[in-house]
């Protein structure tokens, strides 16, 4: 990891349940906060490549909504790099995005960084990485909603993608995403108009990279 400068960032983490809208508002996030040059780190792209398992216990362990789905290793080691101020090598070796062979890619912190996704508040050395961290929070019903239009939008059946939400998403989210949200610095509603939520954690992020 090469160094880029004595910047510190501010580190901001976006959690909240499946379909909670976190791409979305970190995407409205960083655009309003442009002019510091945002890098976000989304979770997903920190997924575990299944397929080195044997294919019986592929299917036994594979997840999405579960801890083991993460290879936090080397997201809370980019974590520590962009907090200091220096460049990050994406994909990292042993994810999905890397069997892939996705395109390398030099990331370097400016001012902000945003770390997006919804497991991310139950690893402890993660949380104490991040100067503020957010929850989504969003009616049950809604997130379910969304995530069936979601995934039957790009394919999946509706069977298919009920079947995975009892498998995997239900008992996972009660014991790794909801009871996270004890950890969050403040608790945002997501639904309707989201306009003044973002405006007012843009203002407050704003205010906290001057004053470092």
């Amino acid at each position: 990891m090469k160094k880029k400068n004595d910047v510190k960032p501010i580190v901001i983490g976006v959690s909240g349940g499946s379909a909670a809208g976190k791409t979305t508002f970190t995407d409205i996030l960083s655009d309003r906060l442009a002019d510091f040059g945002p890098v976000v780190l989304n979770q997903d792209s920190y997924f575990r490549d299944w397929s080195a398992l044997p294919e019986d216990e592929r299917e036994i362990k594979r997840t999405a909504n579960h801890p083991r789905a993460v290879l936090w290793k080397h997201l809370i080691a980019h974590v520590k790099c962009l907090r200091e101020g220096q460049a990050i090598e994406m994909p990292p070796p042993g994810t999905r995005a890397f069997r892939r062979g996705d395109d390398p890619q030099k990331i370097v912190p400016e001012k902000l960084v945003i770390v997006e996704g919804h497991l991310i508040f139950s690893q402890e050395a993660l949380r104490s990485l991040l100067d503020l961290k957010l929850f989504l929070e969003v009616d049950t019903h809604e997130r379910v909603l969304r995530r069936m239009l979601r995934n039957t939008g790009s394919g999946m059946s509706l069977k298919d993608a009920v079947a995975w939400y009892r498998r995997d998403v239900i008992p996972n989210y009660r014991v790794y995403t909801e009871p996270t949200s004890a950890y969050a610095d403040l608790i945002v509603p997501f639904e309707g108009d989201v306009q003044v939520a973002v405006d007012v954690v843009a203002n407050g992020v704003r205010s906290m990279i001057h004053h470092r």
